[in-house]
């Protein structure tokens, strides 16, 4: 039985360390992919406003009367 256990820990283990992997792979991915959008968007003057109904809509801006005083 103790061999079963120790044979899940490292299991258990194992799979920690590949979602961590998986996490850092995306981040890299990630910053390559950003990297690569604003190269294209400079080389053909594309801003903003012209790809905005392609965009996913950002954090949205709270007016001032919103934000509750301390």
């Amino acid at each position: 039985m103790e061999n079963m256990m120790s044979k899940l820990e490292e299991l258990l283990e194992q799979q920690a360390q590949l979602t961590t992997a998986i996490e850092e792979a995306k981040k890299q991915q990630k910053t390559e992919d950003l990297k690569t959008v604003r190269q294209l968007c400079k080389a053909h003057g594309f801003t903003a406003n012209m790809l905005k109904g392609f965009l996913a809509e950002g954090r949205k801006r709270r007016s001032k009367s919103e934000i509750e005083p301390e």
